[in-house]
């Protein structure tokens, strides 16, 4: 597997487990792939009052395509970060999805995640 694919796969795994995490209200699934430093002022209040307004714009996901990735895109103090973008289909209308991904220490971690 190329290494854009394998990191591809990666933040698809990411995204999957984020987009169970919304639907489901689960903030320590949610916050799961992140470094602890990436979270700093991300509250659950915070993640459920997020939630609670994405999904009133949004509805339910039902679905996502792949649109591409940003490669060498530094995020903070992240060096060598990916951005993976989706096409993210939603009840009340369609949306970008943008997961930034690091590696640190042989351990890949989310550095972005927005709904837009």
């Amino acid at each position: 597997m190329s290494g854009l694919k394998n990191k591809k796969a990666i933040a698809e795994n990411f995204l999957k487990v984020m987009l169970e995490a919304d639907d489901t209200g689960n903030y320590e699934l949610f916050i799961k792939h992140y470094e602890e430093k990436d979270l700093v002022d991300f509250s659950m209040e915070r993640f459920q009052n997020d939630i609670k307004h994405m999904q009133a714009q949004n509805g339910m996901n039902l679905g996502y395509e792949y649109f591409g990735a940003l490669q060498g895109y530094r995020e903070g103090d992240h060096d060598g970060s990916f951005r993976f973008v989706w096409k993210g289909l939603y009840e009340k209308r369609e949306a970008l999805i943008v997961i930034g991904i690091h590696r640190k220490d042989d351990t890949w971690y989310i550095n972005e995640s927005s709904v837009r």
